[in-house]
Order: C-alpha cells, then structure tokens, then sequence
C-alpha cells in the first residue's frame, strides 16, 4: 500500500502539472526503445547462492550469468515549457538468466527472474529546441519482480518482491532518436540500461 501511494503522489503532481495553463496538442509526445540492463549481480551474489544450495544437500554449486537483459519502455511526455517536461510509463526490466550446475545428486537449474513496472518523472533539457539536446531525467518506479527456477523435473514460480523506488536518466536526444543511461534504485540493488529510442509529438 505504501507503494502504491508513493505512486499516486507521484502521477498525481504530473497531472497537476498538465492542468496549469492550456496544453496544445503538438506539445503532447510518446517515446519508446529498446534497453540493454546490467543487472549488477557480483562474484559475491554467485557464491552465496552455491553455498545455499550445498547448504540443502548438494556436494557442489557452480553458477553463472552474463549479467545482462534485455527490456524497453514506451511512455507518454508533456513539454510544459522549452526546458521542462513531464513523463508517465511503462518499463520492461528485461529477464536475468543464472544458470547453475549441481552434483551429488546431478542437476542443472535455470533461474529467470523478470519484472515490470510504471514510472513517472521530470525531464529537465538542456539546448536550443526540443529537436535536439541533452538532458537529465529524474522521478519514481514501481517495480515489481518474479523469479522461476526450472530443473529437469519441471519448474516453478514465485513472486520476488514489489515497491517504489527513485530513478534517473541523463541522455542526448536528435531529430526523435534518442539514447540514454538509465539507473534504478531496487531496494537494497541497483540496475543500470543504456538505452535506444524514438519518440513523436502528436
């Protein structure tokens, strides 16, 4: 619940924002691409995950992850003025992939753990027009994450969690093309995207 109303504060001061003054149609934008994430997890995290698998029985854990995933987002924008913007939308955090190799008894896991969420933000620009210039992006996430282990036997599914949490941008856009670094605040963790984008006033 908390979540949610940190959410609600957040769409809620947006939408005042889109309330002052009459809004014309052109000033009105979408936008969406492609993310590459770096979800963080350190040699660390691998090995506490082997030790609580050789903690249940196992004589040996070896696990492994490119780190990486792929997601996007697509959203709706409002220029209140030349230099500042308001942002709702969705975000795909993509799908982290460990997979772990066990003996004593033999076994092969899979883990997968994805997730989603609704983000609402500020976007503050830098340069002449809104055809080209940098920027910095900053405002709130509502994420939530599901992880699924899959073995030889079958697999299975459980809820990984869900909250509100900041994030931040800093990017370059030109003639609608945009791209981007992209840091979200997970609790405890933290991932990262670099990201590739269009976006189009209507």
């Amino acid at each position: 619940m908390k979540s949610f109303n940190k959410l609600l504060a957040v769409f809620s001061v947006i939408f005042s924002l889109l309330t002052i003054g009459t809004v014309k149609a052109e000033e009105s934008y979408v936008f969406g691409g492609i993310k590459v994430f770096n979800y963080g997890i350190e040699t660390s995290d691998l090995q506490e995950l082997n030790t609580s698998l050789v903690n249940l029985g196992f004589s040996s854990s070896t696990s492994s992850t490119d780190n990486t995933g792929v997601g996007f987002d697509i959203g709706l924008g409002l220029n209140i003025s030349e230099n500042l913007a308001a942002e709702v939308g969705y975000v795909d955090y993509g799908t982290l992939e460990i997979n772990t190799t066990l003996t004593g008894p033999a076994e092969t896991l899979k883990t997968e753990i994805d997730g989603d969420g609704l983000t609402g933000a500020a976007v503050l620009k830098f340069g002449e027009g809104d055809n080209e210039h940098a920027y910095v992006k900053a405002g709130f996430h509502s994420w939530e994450f599901t992880g699924k282990v899959t073995a030889s036997l079958g697999s299975s599914s459980e809820a990984l969690g869900k909250g509100t949490d900041p994030f931040f941008s800093f990017g370059y856009k030109a003639e609608g093309w945009f791209v981007s670094y992209d840091h979200y605040v997970i609790e405890d963790g933290d991932i990262g995207s670099f990201s590739l984008g269009y976006a189009s006033s209507f």
